[in-house]
């Protein structure tokens, strides 16, 4: 008995699994590398110390800054006292102190708070640049590159460490401009890891509004809901379903095969015929798609 069947139409669009959220660790700073705390494939938490460098000449700056601080506070303190021991004295006698004394008193006061205030910034600063000799994860995730170990130097804006966060891989796909038209935003589709031969449940989570002119496509980016097992630059295939399509199933048993060649025995008006065919997948309930012949 043949068997006809109409079956979803599936449009298969080749694409690479990338990660939404990634970042790349860049020392702030130049300086040697004291200590990695990482490798590669390491789990990490947000804010985890992954990186120490050299910070005895930030700390010593630091600690000269800070004593410059000190000092220009005292100063400040005694002008202070100074301005307060000229306004008794004026209140007091008049005459006794000059008006220009007066402004040299509250110049000297002024310039020490100026020079309190910028010695606070340099402090800060130094605190910051302080700061820059540990290096912390900015979010949680996996290392997947380390590109740097104790000892070597590490340059100022050149990475260092590479790391992404699993939860967000996503499969980017091309798909052919009259499909991708048809797609929507959350909409539900599947994928399949060639790999891994699995399926995976996606949702259509960004459709770039703007077409490769040279392939006519979209780049269309799928959310896996389950992305266990999974690796950034993994190939995979969207599957869309585009429509219905006929498909023709006899039982595997009516099948006779001589070398490479496939052939059924029809039975027509005529008798039995024998007819080459060509044959399709193999389905789980014992048939087998034939694609022509019939």
């Amino acid at each position: 008995t043949v068997e006809v069947s109409k079956e979803p139409l599936i449009e298969q669009a080749a694409g690479t699994l990338r990660a939404k959220v990634e970042t790349v660790i860049s020392p702030l700073i130049t300086a040697r590398i004291s200590s990695i705390a990482v490798w590669a494939g390491d789990e990490v938490k947000a804010g985890q110390v992954l990186a120490t460098l050299d910070s005895r000449e930030l700390e010593a700056r630091l600690d000269q800054v800070h004593q410059a601080v000190v000092g220009a506070r005292a100063r400040l303190k005694q002008g202070e006292k100074d301005l307060a021991r000229v306004k008794r004295i004026i209140r007091a006698d008049a005459g006794a102190i000059s008006k220009a004394e007066l402004d040299r008193v509250q110049m000297v006061l002024s310039t020490a708070q100026a020079e309190v205030t910028r010695l606070k910034r340099q402090e800060d600063e130094a605190g910051t640049a302080l700061s820059y000799s540990q290096l912390a994860a900015p979010i949680a995730g996996r290392i997947v590159e380390r590109l740097g170990d104790p000892g070597d130097t590490a340059i100022q804006g050149e990475p260092l460490l590479r790391m992404y966060d699993p939860s967000t891989l996503r499969l980017e796909a091309n798909v052919r401009e009259s499909v991708a038209s048809k797609l929507a935003k959350n909409q539900h589709l599947t994928a399949e890891i060639d790999a891994l031969k699995k399926i995976y449940a996606v949702v259509v989570d960004e459709i770039v509004p703007s077409a490769d002119p040279g392939s006519r496509s979209f780049l269309v980016k799928v959310s896996l809901t389950d992305g266990t097992g999974l690796f950034p630059g993994m190939f995979g295939r969207l599957m869309i379903p585009i429509g219905k399509i006929e498909k023709i199933y006899i039982p595997h048993e009516a099948v006779t095969r001589v070398g490479q060649l496939n052939f059924v025995l029809v039975d027509t008006g005529q008798g039995a015929i024998r007819r080459y065919v060509r044959l399709g997948e193999s389905g789980s309930d014992g048939r087998i798609e034939v694609i022509s012949g019939l």
